[in-house]
This record gives C-alpha cells, structure tokens and sequence, in this order.
C-alpha cells in the first residue's frame, strides 16, 4: 500500500507540475505526500520480517549500481517512446500508423541483437555488454537533441538502429548480472526488484520528461510570440494552451503556416530537453557501471 502510495503521488505530482506548475498547491502537496510515503515504505522494509524489498541486499555495490541501471533502462529507452512517437507525430507531421512503422527499426534491432546476446557474451563478457549498451543508448538519445522537423528519416532509422542495439544489449545484460551479484537462493528477489524497479523507472521516466517537455515546449513557445507582438501574459496563455490542451485554435489570430511553424519548433526544443536529460542518464549509468567490477567465480585452490 505505502509503495502504490508514493509512486502514485509522485507520478500525479510530476504530471501536475507540468500543467500547473512547480510551485501550484497540488504539485507541492503531491510530491510532499510522495516523499512522505518512501520514508515510511523505507522504515517498513527494514524492519518487517519478510520485506517487499529486500534493503540489505544494497549494500553489495554491483547490486546497486545494476538495478539504478535498471531504472535507468526504464526510464530513458523504455519512456522514450513516448517522446518519439510525440516527435514524429506533432513536430514532423506523420500519421499515428506513419510513426509506427518509422519506429520499427529500434524494435528489430532490439530483438535482432538481444536473441544474438549469449553468443556475444562468451566472447567479449556480460560487463562489457551491459556497458556499451548503456553508452549507446545515452549516445543515440542525446544525437536525437539535434533532430527537427525536416531532419531526413534516414538519419532518424540510424540513430533507432543504435538506440535498439543498445537496448539489445542492456536488456539481457542487466538481467544477468542483477542474478549473478546475489546468492542463488535470492535469485528470485533479486529479479522482482530489478524488473519492479525498471518499470518504476518507466513510469517515473514519462511522467518526469514529459513535464521537462511540455514546459520547454511552452517557454519557447511564450517566447517566440512574445517576439511576433503579444502581450507577454496573453504569449503566456496562448502558448500554455496550444502545447499542454493542444488547443491549436487559441493561435488564431496568427497566420496558420507562422503558427504551425512556431507549434512545431517549440515541442522540438521541448523534445530535445527530454532526450537530452535521458541520454546523460543512460551515460550516467555507462560510467557507474564502469566503476564496479563483476562478481567472478574463484579460482581452485593449488594442491
């Protein structure tokens, strides 16, 4: 109960920053109420019998680094789709079935390296994997900061064909390396909370970089007819409207190609925040893992 409290008060409080601000009353008593749930879930779990999660097993460092992996994984190539689907559809102009089949090169790469992954690893091992997956997601995801609304789709194919080959990578190696930093008898917690903390991550991911977006989006927005004339608090309006309500028609008084123009360019910098935050936590979690050595097995003693 206290884990669906915080998640779901964090979760409403991040989106209701987005739409009302940081500082409205039910963003700051959310995310208040959030804060106030984790403490008590932490205070629960260490002293419970039988805890939902295990908080001893984070002392082990290799533990902990993979599983913030994990959330990580959730949170910037999992959420990512979100913003890509966003991006192809509102600032490029595709239809929803255009955008699906222009993603679909990510999802065959995924699959194409993940089902290859046990082969890779006997040659060049897990850490290595898990490693480079990470570095290439945090490097397709902050190339994509320099997409826009006439980027050619070739360039967007490759940098989904690096995304999917990293997430083929860190999927199959993060799960591998979560089991083998545990005794084999805790496999199975081991499991449930790095999966339980990779769709934290998502949940966390989208509704996070969505605000980022969002409030970007409306600050160049605000900006850019703040620059054409308006009134800076009638920008304000306009702009809140047509990126948070996509209340398009509150940009009438425009001419419709300016205003499409101005639309498009502001989710384009409000995408690029997003991409750009999760691409320096995917090398975030590159460079951590970096920094712990996998568990190996040990040597036979001589006679």
């Amino acid at each position: 109960m206290l884990s669906v409290l915080w998640l779901g008060a964090l979760t409403f409080g991040l989106i209701a920053a987005g739409e009302h601000g940081w500082l409205s009353g039910r963003t700051t008593v959310s995310l208040a109420l959030a804060a106030l749930g984790l403490v008590l879930f932490l205070v629960v779990e260490a002293r419970v019998q039988r805890p939902l999660l295990p908080l001893g097993l984070f002392r082990d460092a290799r533990f902990s680094v993979t599983n913030f992996a994990s959330f990580v994984l959730g949170f910037s190539a999992y959420a990512s789709l979100f913003f890509f689907s966003l991006f192809l559809q509102q600032v490029q102009g595709w239809s929803a079935t255009d955008t699906g089949w222009r993603m679909v090169p990510q999802f065959v790469v995924t699959g194409i390296v993940s089902s290859q992954f046990g082969r890779l690893s006997r040659r060049h091992g897990v850490h290595a994997l898990m490693v480079a997956g990470y570095g290439l997601i945090g490097a397709a995801m902050l190339a994509m900061t320099l997409l826009a609304a006439d980027t050619p789709y070739a360039v967007l194919a490759l940098l989904f064909v690096v995304l999917g080959a990293g997430t083929g990578l860190a999927v199959p190696a993060t799960s591998t390396a979560v089991i083998a930093s545990v005794p084999a008898q805790r496999s199975g917690m081991a499991s449930a909370t790095m999966n339980a903390l990779r769709q934290a991550g998502m949940l966390i991911g989208i509704a996070l970089l969505g605000t980022l977006m969002s409030g970007r989006a409306t600050a160049l927005l605000a900006a850019a007819l703040e620059r054409s004339g308006l009134p800076a608090a009638r920008a304000q309006e306009m702009a809140v409207a047509a990126v948070a309500r996509h209340d398009t028609a509150a940009l009438g008084a425009l001419d419709p190609s300016l205003a499409h123009g101005l639309v498009s360019g502001a989710l384009a910098g409000g995408f690029h925040a997003a991409v750009a935050c999760a691409g320096l936590a995917g090398l975030l979690a590159a460079g951590l893992l970096l920094g712990v050595r996998p568990r190996t097995a040990a040597l036979p003693a001589r006679a």
